[in-house]
């Protein structure tokens, strides 16, 4: 017991010391704070608003595309409002109708142009006369490479071209906000008590970080127990350590050495990927984002976590020293090691 004991400190204080261990224990956390509040904080940055000048020459499309694009305030603005128009956390814009009277389409083009180029306007857009019968419009802008701008207009045209079919169809504005209605679909879960259970799709979340916790423990903690044998039998040390302990003893002590380190390094994580989330939520909080929650899980689902976890970690564990020990070299150990990702 106690050489075993040895062999745990030993691997445990090696490992944990070494500067491989500090960087990646303290680089990892860093890295996934790029990919997880970057995001955050750059969707947030207030971008300006799209100036959109709008050529109507069906004379019925300006208002009802403003209001597609708008929200409450907008739909109340006036025609020649400058006020950005867009939803929260979609591309705005700022509209502005073109009087298309007493003067030519190409007039107007060259007109447009100028202004574009002079960077007044960063978009126009032309509604030809039939444009309601046969839907096809033209949008000229300087970035070519706006990916957001082009399908919002899109949408908010069609919606307006939709409101404006159903008017001159002589449909009443109660018919139309019927038709419009959004559906909702709601997922209920049947629980083994017969009770029901909304479910929003957090609980595929959970389950798949927790599945990939697993997965990325077992990954990389297996590859360090195979890693250990192989250094030890490259040096001829475990020729030396076997005169003293036993095969079982220094194999155990290794595992459970390895599984010490990787604990401390999850806890490390953990923690700091607790501090990001609760940092996140509150961000998204501030800027009015609140639909999203966690769902309830029972505390004897963490108990077998717990039990799956451990046994599933040391059985590939052994898997992978056993891998260690049939080898001589870490390039065989990587080819062999092969099966047991696929398995795994």
């Amino acid at each position: 017991m106690i050489k075993f004991l040895a062999v745990v400190k030993r691997e445990y204080l090696q490992r944990v010391r070494a500067k491989m261990f500090i960087v990646t224990t303290i680089l990892l956390p860093v890295a996934m704070s790029f990919f997880a509040l970057v995001p955050i904080l750059v969707i947030n940055i207030k971008t300006p608003a799209v100036r959109v000048a709008v050529v109507d020459q069906t004379g019925k499309l300006y208002d009802p595309l403003r209001r597609s694009l708008g929200s409450d305030e907008s739909e109340q603005a006036g025609a020649n409002d400058a006020r950005p128009q867009g939803r929260p956390g979609l591309t705005s814009f700022v509209l502005e109708e073109i009087n298309a009277q007493n003067q030519s389409i190409d007039q107007l083009r060259d007109n447009l142009n100028q202004r574009l180029h002079a960077r007044q306007i960063d978009g126009y857009i032309i509604l030809p006369p039939d444009f309601l019968e046969h839907g096809q419009a033209e949008f000229f802008n300087n970035n070519p490479g706006d990916v957001f701008a082009q399908p919002t207009l899109q949408s908010a045209l069609g919606r307006a071209v939709r409101e404006q079919r159903l008017i001159e169809a002589k449909v009443d504005n109660k018919t139309r906000e019927h038709l419009f209605q959004p559906v909702d679909l709601q997922a209920v879960k049947i629980g083994d008590t017969g009770g029901q259970e909304r479910n929003s799709g957090d609980t595929f979340a959970v389950v798949f970080g927790i599945g990939f916790l697993m997965y990325l423990s077992i990954l990389m903690y297996g590859q360090i127990v195979l890693g250990a044998v192989i250094e030890e039998k490259e040096t001829r040390i475990a020729e030396i350590l076997f005169s003293s302990v036993r095969p079982f003893p220094l194999m155990m002590g290794k595992l459970v050495g390895v599984s010490l380190v990787a604990l401390t390094q999850l806890t490390i994580w953990g923690l700091a990927f607790s501090a990001f989330a609760l940092f996140g939520v509150n961000l998204l909080a501030s800027r009015g984002v609140t639909s999203f929650s966690i769902p309830h899980i029972p505390i004897s689902h963490f108990l077998y976590f717990g039990l799956f976890f451990l046994l599933g970690y040391f059985i590939y564990a052994t898997i992978y020293a056993l891998v260690g020990s049939m080898v001589t070299t870490a390039q065989e150990g990587g080819q062999l090691a092969m099966p047991i990702i696929v398995m795994l």
